[in-house]
């Protein structure tokens, strides 16, 4: 019985041949790839934690508006209320006051001290408070289009 070698000592040749002209290029592809799939990756982790801070903001306001329904002249306790709803670092920052504002059932805008009647505007005053907060957005990299402070504000009817 004779084998015939010859046959496949030619295919490992070949692909001898084929394997040792492509030892750079691997390489080559990697470095010129990998940057980009770090920048993407990169870009994607600071739009999901801007995205998840928007998203906390927006309830901090939502449950300060709460506070305020109950407690409007509590500047502190509205403050407060925020600020334990949930961990936020950097910590949020709060406007000087909450601003006030009435309207009169024809929805023109009043001064809170005057009364729709007096005026000569039907209904009762409506009374609104506006909750604004804001915290300081901290991306991984300086990002062009993403704001350097993220801000939410909501306004709830107290009468």
């Amino acid at each position: 019985m004779v084998r015939c070698t010859e046959g496949r000592n030619s295919v490992r040749r070949q692909r001898k041949r084929v394997l040792f002209g492509a030892n750079g290029s691997v390489a080559t592809e990697f470095a010129l790839v990998a940057p980009m799939i770090l920048v993407i990756t990169a870009g994607t982790v600071d739009l999901g934690v801007l995205t998840t801070r928007v998203t906390a903001l927006a309830g901090a306001a939502r449950i300060g508006a709460e506070y305020a329904r109950v407690y409007p002249d509590d500047t502190t306790g509205i403050e407060n209320a925020m600020q334990n709803s949930m961990s936020f670092n950097p910590p949020l920052t709060f406007p000087a006051s909450f601003p006030q504002s009435c309207e009169c059932d024809d929805r023109a805008s009043i001064a809170c001290t005057q009364s729709c009647v007096t005026v000569g505007r039907p209904g009762p005053n409506r009374v609104f408070i506006k909750i604004t907060v804001s915290q300081a957005a901290m991306p991984l990299f300086s990002w062009p289009g993403f704001p350097e402070t993220l801000t939410a504000a909501t306004e709830i009817r107290l009468q």
